[in-house]
C-alpha cells in the first residue's frame, strides 16, 4: 500500500484531542449555563419561584366596581357601601356528635334564642348531600364597627348591663332613674305585663326585674362594651368575639359582603330608593340568547336614583387574577408576566353624585308632615328647578329592602292602606282648585274674559239638568278673576269651562307644563289632561258637564305635587318653565363632572299681561284679607299661592279599620305657594291624601318649609354656593328619624 494514504498514530491522537476539548468546551459551557440558571432560580429568584411552585390553580374572576356614593348638597352622605358580615356553618363539616356543642355555643356568643337554637340543631342534623355544600347561615348583619340601627360608629364605653330574653329575643337595658328615655327624655311607658318600661319614641325596653315582662321566663344577663352616640344602644362587637373562637367552632366561617347602606333611613327614601339582587326579569337578555348587563350576584338600582342613574353609579366591572395555594383563593402580588398574560381588566368605581337637596329643608318637610298620614311635600328654586326637598309620607327603611328584606315587613308593607313605597312626589293626583290657573291662562288668551269681567256666584251653577256646587254654599257673590282666585269660586269657573270646552282647556294645560315630563332624574308618572276625543274613547261619548269639573280640577285631570310645583314655578318666572333636577354635579376623584345635558327651559308660550293678571289673584289668595290662604301668610315675606280640596271619597273594603275608613272619606289637600313675589326664588307644592281642606292642613305645611328656608337665607340675602368637592361629613344626628326598627338587623 502507499505510504502517502497511511495516517500515523500521532494523527489520531490529535484528532482525539481535538474532538474531546470541544465537546469539554460544550459540556462545561452548558454546566456553566446550568449554575447560573440554578443560581438565578435557587438564590436570587428563589422567593419568587417557590410562590410559583405553591400555586394549585390560577383563575380570572370578575371584580365589582364599588357603588358611587349618594351625597347631598352640603356633603352628608346619604348613600354608601359598608361590609356586611354574616355566620355561616360548614354542614358537611359537622359530625353529629357536634351538632349540640356548636348550637350552645353559638347560643352563648350570639344571644340566640330557643327558637334559633332548635332551628339551627334541626338545619344540621339534615341529611347533606355531597354534591351540594350549601352552607347554613347563623346570622346576617353581625354588628362589627358601627350601629346596625342608624349606622353611626360605636364607641368603647365599658361594661354596660343589659338582659336578653331567650324565649321572645327581646333586649333589655337598665331603667334610668327618673324614669325618662336617655337619649330622648321622654318618660317610659309601662310594657307587657306591666314589670317592663319602653321608650315611647325609639321603642327601647327597659327591665329591673329577673323575669321577661312578655312571657315570664328567667332573662340573661350580661354586659355590652360598645354604645351608639346617636340612638344610644348599647352591643358587642359580635364579628371580633366569633373570631376570637373559630379555632373552637372549626365548621364555621364568617363572610363578608360588600352592602349598601342609608344612614338617614327614612328621611329621603323615596328620592333615593333602593338596591337588591337581580332577578329573572333583570337577566332576561341572558336568557334569550343574548349578552347580559348583569350576573347572578349583581346588585341592580330598584326605584329613586338608584334606579334613575343605575349605570352612571355602577362602574364598569373589571377582573382581577386569583390563585389558589393551600386550598385558600387569594389576589397574585408579585407575578408580573403571569398577571400580563393574562390581560386581566381594571375596575372603574361609578361616579359619586351630589345632590340639589337640601337636608334641613327635607327634615323641616318631614317634621312638618308627622301629623298627617299620606301625602307629599316638593320645594323647587324658582330660578333653576332645582330639588330642594322631595317628601314623601309614609316613608319606608331602604336599608331593609337593600338585601335584608324580612317576610314580616313585607306583610306589612304591603297591608298598609298609606302606600308606603308610592313616591306620591312624582305620583298624579287630582290638582283641584290649584288646576284653575288654567281656565284662568285659557280666558284671558282665548278672549272671553278680563281681568275684571265678572260671574255671580249664588253657591251653585245649573247645567245640563244638574246643580254644581260651590264650595260656599252661600255663594260669593259677584266675582271678577282675582277675587275667583283669591276666594277660590267654583261657579265662576264652572262657567268659564263651558264657554272654553275640554279641548281648550287641554291645550293651555299643555302649554303651562301640565301632562309632561318635569325632567327629573328619578322615574315620575306624567298625569293625565283629558281630551273629548280621550272620552269618547274610553266611554263611547262626551259630555259637556266633563269640560266643567275639568276646569277647577276635578274629574280626570291629574297632576303630581312636582308637577304642580314646576308649573307655579313657570308663573312666578312669567311664564318660563324650569327643566326640574335634583343631580348637581358627578364626582370621580375629586373631579367636578357636569351633568347630563338638560334640555332648556321652554316658553309657555303665554302672554305676560295673563299671568301677571294671574299672579294678582294668587297673591291675594295668601296676602288678601278674605283669600282661602291667609292663615299661611309670612310675617316678613310677600307670599302667592293657591289652596286646592279635591273631593276623592273612597269606598272602603270590608274589614278596614274604623279610623282607615274614616280617613278614606275625606277629601285630597292641596297647596302650592312661591315668594317673595317680588323676586320670586322658591316654590313649594303640599299634597296630603284625605287630609280635608287645603288652606288648613296643606297650607301650614308649606309656610313651615318656607319659614325655615328664609331663616336660612333671608330676604336680600342668596344661598350659599355648593363648594366644588367638600369631603362627606359625618353622619350627623337626623332629630326627625322615624324610629322603627331596622329590618333583618337588631
Amino acid at each position: 500500500m502507499n505510504s502517502r494514504f497511511q495516517l500515523g498514530p500521532s494523527h489520531d491522537a490529535r484528532s482525539f484531542e481535538a474532538r474531546n476539548s470541544v465537546a469539554f468546551a460544550v459540556v462545561a459551557a452548558g454546566m456553566m449555563l446550568l449554575s447560573a440558571r440554578l443560581l438565578l432560580v435557587q438564590a436570587v429568584r428563589g422567593e419568587r419561584y417557590e410562590k410559583f411552585a405553591t400555586i394549585e390553580r390560577v383563575s380570572k374572576v370578575r371584580s365589582t366596581a364599588p357603588r358611587g356614593l349618594i351625597i347631598g348638597s352640603k356633603g352628608d352622605v346619604m348613600a354608601r357601601n359598608i361590609e356586611s358580615h354574616r355566620l355561616e356553618v360548614l354542614r358537611h363539616r359537622v359530625k353529629a356528635k357536634r351538632v349540640t356543642p356548636i348550637a350552645q355555643t353559638l347560643r352563648h356568643l350570639l344571644d340566640l334564642t330557643d327558637s334559633e337554637v332548635k332551628g339551627l340543631v334541626a338545619e344540621l342534623s339534615k341529611p347533606t348531600d355531597p354534591r351540594r355544600r350549601k352552607p347554613v347561615v347563623v346570622r346576617r348583619g353581625l354588628v362589627s364597627s358601627h350601629c346596625p340601627y342608624d349606622s353611626h360608629r360605636l364607641d368603647l364605653v365599658g361594661d354596660q348591663p343589659y338582659a336578653f330574653c331567650t324565649t321572645c329575643g327581646r333586649t333589655y337595658e337598665r331603667v334610668p332613674r327618673r324614669h325618662t328615655c336617655p337619649v330622648h327624655r321622654r318618660k317610659l311607658v309601662a310594657s307587657g305585663n306591666g314589670d317592663g318600661l319602653h321608650c315611647p319614641v325609639c321603642a327601647r325596653e327597659f327591665l329591673n326585674r329577673d323575669t321577661c315582662p312578655y312571657d315570664d321566663t328567667p332573662v340573661h344577663k350580661g354586659h355590652h362594651a360598645l354604645r351608639c352616640a346617636m340612638c344610644g344602644r348599647t352591643y358587642n362587637d359580635e364579628v371580633a368575639i366569633l373570631r376570637s373562637h373559630l379555632h373552637d367552632l372549626p365548621e364555621t366561617r364568617i363572610r363578608t359582603a360588600i352592602q349598601r347602606e342609608y344612614p338617614y333611613r327614612y328621611l329621603a327614601s323615596h328620592l333615593l330608593g333602593y338596591v337588591s339582587r337581580v332577578n329573572r326579569r333583570d337577566m332576561r337578555p341572558f336568557d334569550e340568547g343574548g349578552p347580559s348587563r348583569y350576573s347572578l350576584n349583581d346588585t341592580v338600582g330598584r326605584v329613586g336614583l338608584e334606579r334613575g342613574i343605575d349605570a352612571l353609579l355602577r362602574g364598569v366591572d373589571g377582573e382581577q387574577v386569583l390563585v389558589r395555594r393551600r386550598g385558600r383563593d387569594e389576589r397574585a402580588k408579585g407575578l408580573d408576566e403571569l398577571l400580563a398574560a393574562m390581560q386581566p381588566k381594571p375596575t372603574v368605581p361609578g361616579l359619586n353624585v351630589r345632590l340639589t337637596l337640601d337636608l334641613d329643608l327635607q327634615r323641616t318637610a318631614k317634621v312638618a308632615m308627622a301629623h298627617v298620614h299620606s301625602g307629599a311635600a316638593v320645594a323647587l328654586d324658582v330660578r333653576t328647578g332645582k330639588v330642594l326637598a322631595m317628601y314623601s309620607k309614609p316613608s319606608f327603611d331602604p336599608n331593609a329592602w337593600s338585601g335584608r328584606l324580612t317576610a314580616e315587613i313585607k306583610a306589612r308593607t304591603d297591608a298598609s292602606p298609606y302606600a308606603p313605597l308610592m313616591n306620591k312626589a312624582v305620583h298624579p293626583f287630582p290638582p283641584a282648585s290649584t288646576y284653575k290657573v288654567v281656565a284662568s291662562a285659557a280666558g284671558l288668551e282665548e278672549g272671553l274674559i278680563t281681568p275684571k269681567t265678572t260671574f255671580w256666584c249664588p253657591g251653585y251653577y245649573e247645567f245640563g239638568g244638574r246643580r254644581f256646587r260651590c264650595h260656599k254654599k252661600s255663594g260669593h257673590g259677584e266675582v271678577d278673576l282675582s277675587k275667583a282666585l283669591a276666594q277660590s269660586c267654583d261657579v265662576y269657573y264652572y262657567k268659564l269651562g263651558e264657554q272654553l270646552g275640554i279641548d281648550r282647556l287641554a291645550k293651555y294645560a299643555r302649554k303651562m307644563g301640565f301632562g309632561e315630563a318635569t325632567g327629573v332624574e328619578v322615574r315620575e308618572r306624567t298625569g293625565h289632561v283629558p281630551t273629548k276625543a280621550w272620552y269618547t274613547k274610553r266611554m263611547g261619548r262626551y259630555y259637556p258637564g266633563f269640560a266643567l269639573s275639568t276646569a277647577v280640577g276635578q274629574k280626570d285631570a291629574t297632576a303630581s305635587p312636582l308637577q304642580v310645583a314646576r308649573v307655579y314655578a313657570g308663573i312666578a318666572r312669567n311664564g318660563t318653565l324650569p327643566n326640574v333636577s335634583v343631580v348637581e354635579a358627578f364626582e370621580s376623584k375629586n373631579k367636578r363632572i357636569p351633568p347630563m345635558a338638560r334640555r332648556k327651559p321652554r316658553k309657555m308660550g303665554i302672554k305676560s299681561s295673563t299671568l301677571a293678571a294671574i299672579r294678582v289673584g294668587l297673591r291675594r289668595v295668601v296676602e288678601g284679607k278674605n283669600g282661602t290662604a291667609r292663615k299661611v301668610r309670612l310675617e316678613d315675606v310677600t307670599m302667592a299661592g293657591k289652596t286646592g280640596t279635591a273631593e276623592a271619597a273612597q269606598r272602603a273594603r270590608p274589614g278596614m279599620p274604623p279610623d282607615v275608613v274614616r280617613w278614606l272619606k275625606d277629601d285630597h289637600a292641596w297647596f302650592v305657594g312661591f315668594a317673595p313675589i317680588e323676586s320670586p326664588r322658591i316654590v313649594v307644592a303640599v299634597f296630603v291624601e284625605h287630609g280635608g281642606h287645603g288652606g288648613h292642613v296643606a297650607g301650614p305645611i308649606a309656610k313651615r318649609i318656607m319659614t325655615r328656608y328664609f331663616g336660612k337665607f333671608p330676604v336680600g340675602s342668596a344661598p350659599a354656593p355648593t363648594p366644588a368637592a367638600p369631603p362627606p361629613a359625618p353622619y350627623g344626628p337626623d332629630i326627625a328619624r322615624d324610629f322603627e326598627p331596622v329590618g333583618g338587623t337588631r
